[in-house]
């Protein structure tokens, strides 16, 4: 295998940057969404409205975690990209054979913990005794792909960091291509059913995880050698200082929303699968955000480490630009095509109902989310991780929570529950925007 080349985001028109890099995370994240919907759509068609609520009921357990990988590798991105805008070679290679040591073992314990914490997560989300059996088996072996998922999170943000986002979208489109093959197979054929899909989902990101390791140790200069890991301690402490405090974040939102999930779990299993399946479909509305922040941290990171702090300023203004066009296209396609997508996943007309109805309460609300990724991804890449985590918890975890809480208390009405995503996305795209432009941080250090 030829060594490959990583991209320098230190040189270079800017908007064609943002544009290059961010375009095959767009096209890879369509293909994760895929991946993350294929559970439902399966179970959804082939299985059983009630297998299709109890996936839907175990969406946000299952994101307690992923979000919390998503710290840990975002923490390693920066680090690399760091290190590898300031050409240190010794620093780069000492944090890739770290974090690679750092995955497999954490994502081995919090697989243990997470399978001894499970009954208590069930009883969280209030999971009803008609879905608790096939939710509980789904969950027992989904969590088994724990290691998979933190060590591919972390591959996904080195490779970022290096500027390929190609190598990303080439091995999600063959993850998903596994899954949906899998998952076929385990329930068409050996009638699996719902521990089908969660045993197709964890081998696959197996063979992601494969396919990413081995390109990472392919870059000119890491020389890697399982006899001689160069494993850290300090970058351990590094790689968790900046980025427990995104998964702390996210892991919160997660937990918000599985306690919100137990207001959702006392609905009729109709209203379950569609704001279930409404969830996913939305989700879609981020996607460009999501992949245009990832090319902003690592331009952040990249310039502030070869202390360029005008391309900073222009990066994140680029940024800014082609993140509200993208967002904007998107959520229009999906407020008019909601009854088509909802319908994708199940024919019942009161998923239809439900899920159509909760996308059109909520899904412009995703133009402020874009805000917060942007403008959060400047300051994680510029090292500011605690005003960025902050902003989400008050706003994604404690004010939507009690926005459902309450408005359930007063007015027990489904529509308090799409009204509650939206009021935490409002929020926190309004006060990450704030933060970015008043604070006195941004401006010291060269964002604005």
């Amino acid at each position: 295998m030829a060594k490959q080349k990583a991209v320098s985001l230190t040189e270079g028109n800017i908007l064609s940057l943002i544009l290059s890099f961010s375009w095959p995370v767009f096209i890879s994240m369509i293909f994760q969404e895929l991946y993350n919907v294929t559970n439902s759509l399966i179970v959804g068609n082939y299985v059983s409205l009630k297998a299709l609520s109890a996936v839907s009921a175990c969406t946000w357990i299952c994101n307690i975690f992923n979000y919390t990988f998503f710290g840990l590798g975002m923490g390693t991105g920066i680090l690399v990209a760091k290190y590898y805008g300031a050409k240190d070679h010794q620093s780069l290679k000492r944090t890739l054979d770290t974090a690679v040591v750092f995955a497999f073992a954490g994502g081995a314990i919090l697989t243990l913990a997470a399978e001894l914490g499970l009954p208590f997560m069930m009883g969280l989300c209030k999971i009803g005794p008609d879905i608790y059996a096939d939710a509980r088996s789904y969950l027992i072996v989904y969590i088994l792909g724990s290691t998979a998922v933190l060590t591919s999170q972390m591959c996904f943000y080195i490779l970022r960091s290096f500027g390929d986002t190609k190598h990303q979208l080439y091995y999600s489109i063959i993850s998903s291509i596994v899954n949906i093959s899998l998952g076929l197979l385990f329930v068409r054929v050996f009638h699996l059913d719902v521990v089908g899909t969660a045993l197709a989902t964890i081998i696959s990101q197996f063979v992601m995880v494969v396919l990413a390791l081995r390109l990472i140790f392919n870059y000119d200069g890491i020389d890697f050698d399982i006899r001689n890991i160069d494993f850290s301690l300090s970058v351990v402490r590094d790689i968790c200082a900046l980025g427990i405090p995104a998964g702390f974040q996210n892991m919160l939102i997660a937990f918000s929303s599985m306690l919100v999930q137990s207001y959702i779990n006392q609905f009729p299993n109709e209203v379950i699968a569609g704001i279930g399946v409404a969830e996913k479909v939305a989700s879609w509305g981020q996607l460009v955000s999501v992949a245009v922040s990832s090319a902003t941290m690592s331009l952040v990171a990249q310039n502030m480490g070869a202390e360029k702090y005008d391309r900073v300023k222009e990066s994140v203004t680029g940024s800014a630009l082609v993140s509200g066009i993208g967002t904007l296209i998107c959520i229009a396609l999906i407020f008019a095509l909601a009854p088509f997508l909802v319908g994708r996943f199940n024919e019942d007309q009161k998923v239809i109902y439900y899920g159509t109805q909760m996308i059109r309460y909520s899904i412009f609300s995703m133009f402020f989310i874009h805000l917060s990724h942007i403008y959060n991804a400047a300051c994680r890449g510029a090292g500011n991780v605690r005003f960025p985590m902050l902003i989400a918890i008050f706003s994604q975890v404690l004010c939507k929570y009690l926005f459902v809480r309450i408005g359930l208390s007063l007015y027990h009405d489904v529509r308090i529950l799409y009204l509650g995503t939206a009021f935490g996305y409002v929020l926190a795209g309004t006060l990450a925007t704030c933060y970015f432009y008043f604070s006195s941080w941004t401006k010291k250090n060269g964002l604005r």
